[in-house]
Order: structure tokens, then sequence, then C-alpha cells
């Protein structure tokens, strides 16, 4: 599916906007934070993070579960979007605390999901030649 903004069902049908090339900065600086002050860094979860961000930011947010969940995830407003990452971030807080989670997986992780954002808005800005709004 090709975009008017010149991307494809890896970006977004839409200009970026000034608050996603914020994000897109934000998870260079943790990624590099994370490249210079973890102690050890697992790089096939590095690996493993950014594929899951990659493809699930582009080809499953563009299928019709990710369409589904997109409208679900507006429909239920700003004050349910927050409840809906706090929940979110709690089940993964839980985890790692009633299971533990090595920390080499865990920054791994997390260094490739910032990798992934990175270069998503990265690669939309790119292809836009644009920015548009906040």
């Amino acid at each position: 599916m090709e975009s008017e903004t010149g991307g494809s069902a890896w970006l977004p049908d839409r200009l970026p906007t000034w608050i996603d090339v914020g994000v897109g900065l934000l998870s260079v600086a943790l990624f590099a934070k994370n490249l210079t002050t973890a102690s050890q860094i697992a790089w096939g979860w590095v690996a493993a993070g950014f594929v899951a961000t990659v493809l699930v930011t582009g080809p499953v947010a563009q299928s019709a579960m990710g369409a589904d969940l997109g409208e679900w995830f507006t429909a239920i407003g700003p004050l349910g979007r927050a409840a809906a990452i706090v929940a979110f971030a709690v089940a993964v807080w839980a985890v790692d605390e009633f299971i533990g989670i090595p920390a080499a997986i865990r920054t791994g992780l997390a260094s490739g999901v910032f990798l992934g954002v990175a270069v998503l808005v990265a690669a939309h800005v790119l292809s836009s030649r644009a920015v548009e709004g906040w």
C-alpha cells in the first residue's frame, strides 16, 4: 500500500510531526546512553527488539488487526490511553520483579526498541521530505 507521503506499509500514511522527530531524537539518546552505560548488552536481544519494533509499527500496524487496535486505542480517549500505557508498564515491571529478567536481556530489548523507533522516524522524515505540525 503506497501512501500519499511516499511511504509504504512500513511507514505511517501521514506526514511526520515535530513530536515524531522529538521521539526519534529521544530514542537515539536513550540508545546511546544504553551503549555507554550498560555493563552488558546482549546483541541478539538488541536485534530482537529492533525487528519486533519495526514489524509491529510497520506491517502489523497496517494489518486489519492493527487497524482494529488503533481504532480501539483512539476510542478509549486520552485517559484510557494513559491507563493502558500504565497497565502495560506495570505488567512489564511485575514480570521483571517476580520472574526476573536478566539485565542483559532487558537492556538489549530496550536498546533494540529505541534503535527501531529512531530508524523508523528517520525513514519517515526522509521519505516524506517534510515535517508538519505537532
